[in-house]
């Protein structure tokens, strides 16, 4: 390229990418999809598009700094047009390990998971001890659903590097999805020893100590994870789960409405703070919440069941009972609503609509029959539709 503006620009592209840790050869993708923003950003699109006039055979691929170009898309967000730069310099370029390592982070980005593992084996087989291609390629070997081709991958990445805290990290959250809580909690001790101050880590941690029966370590994590970063929803959400598990409701409504402060919308957090009021007695408190739940969705047949739950502790029966028809209408197959219709049916004295209710519940949950048999008004009409279905049998 002979063109002294074109360089010029060029070179203060690469100074910015190289300065904020992109790379103006092989990226350095942000977590997170992070990107370059304000001003910056400005600043970078400007910079490409004097560039494309000085030059239009750099955003053509068409000269062997036009990875400088690509570059620069990337970091601002540009995929679709960082993609076509490093495609077309494949073929100018066929050997360079950028080439193949940024079109595979990219494609990544452009949620193109079979493309970008294609491009990073083509870079391994460029460069195979390249810890962040190994760490990249898993990342999409995990989007493809290859969770064991992608842990192979995350343990190369920290064989050659085993500082890599991201590919610990991410390592971690795929043995947390495969139920593999122990080696989970592992991978997240690595990443906790390496960076002590990760929110998601400790909470991430704390998910498998609770699948693993350790409810004072998950909480332990949860309360990690907010001292790093208060405004973690999730965290208080799932403390608050354990403490109501716990039986500690007081301690439990006061983390959900810390989540709900956070996360205003979360329509199960308001459901979960209603139980825990239900759990404590408060019952008008209770059926606020689910007030407020179903306002957000009014098909969450779980809550209309819970709401029936707490008028009918207030002693509202015939509006728990349209609850709990309604959470039926919404949900055919919830068996806890046919089961408690039937027994507010049996208080009513109909036989026949209780009778009903309490097959259909059967039929859905036959665990359920053992729980009618241990209640004495249910097992009558149980005993009673035995007795119907044997003089039927005889005539």
């Amino acid at each position: 390229m002979d063109d002294p503006l074109a360089d010029q620009l060029l070179g203060r592209l690469a100074g910015l990418l190289e300065w904020h840790g992109l790379g103006a050869a092989t990226l350095t993708p942000r977590p997170r999809g992070g990107r370059l923003l304000g001003e910056l950003a400005d600043e970078v699109s400007d910079l490409l598009e004097r560039l494309a006039n000085a030059d239009p055979g750099l955003p053509e691929g068409r000269r062997p700094r036009s990875l400088i170009y690509g570059n620069g898309c990337f970091s601002i967000g540009r995929y679709a047009e960082a993609l076509a730069v490093y495609q077309a310099l494949m073929g100018l370029r066929p050997s360079d390990f950028a080439v193949h390592f940024n079109l595979g982070v990219t494609c990544l980005r452009r949620r193109m998971p079979r493309e970008a593992a294609r491009a990073l084996s083509r870079a391994l087989e460029l460069d195979a001890l390249s810890a962040p291609a190994y760490y990249q390629r898993g990342n999409a070997k995990d989007d493809l659903g290859d969770s064991a081709g992608a842990l192979e991958d995350y343990a190369m990445a920290i064989n050659l590097d085993p500082d890599y805290l991201q590919a610990h990290y991410n390592r971690g959250v795929v043995l947390n999805n495969l139920g593999r809580y122990q080696e989970a909690v592992g991978a997240f001790d690595q990443v906790l020893s390496l960076r002590p101050d990760i929110s998601n880590a400790y909470l991430n941690r704390g998910v498998a100590r609770d699948e693993l029966g350790d409810a004072a370590g998950a909480v332990a994590d949860y309360d990690e994870a907010l001292v790093c970063s208060p405004d973690n929803a999730s965290a208080r959400f799932n403390k608050a789960r354990i403490l109501y598990r716990l039986g500690r409701y007081r301690e439990a409504a006061a983390d959900y409405t810390a989540a709900i402060e956070l996360k205003p919308d979360d329509v199960e957090a308001i459901n979960n703070r209603g139980l825990a009021h239900d759990a404590l007695g408060n019952y008008a408190d209770a059926i606020a919440d689910y007030d407020a739940a179903l306002a957000l969705n009014p098909d969450f047949a779980e809550v209309l069941s819970n709401r029936g739950a707490a008028r009918e502790s207030l002693g509202d029966a015939d509006a728990a009972l349209n609850d709990y028809l309604a959470a039926q209408t919404v949900e055919p197959g919830f068996a806890a609503a046919y089961y408690n219709a039937a027994r507010l049916y049996a208080d009513r004295g109909d036989i026949n609509s209780c009778a009903e209710q309490l097959a259909e519940a059967i039929r859905l949950q036959p665990g359920l029959y053992d729980e009618a048999e241990s209640d004495e008004a249910l097992a009558w009409v149980l005993d009673l539709s035995r007795l119907r279905d044997e003089r039927r049998g005889d005539q």
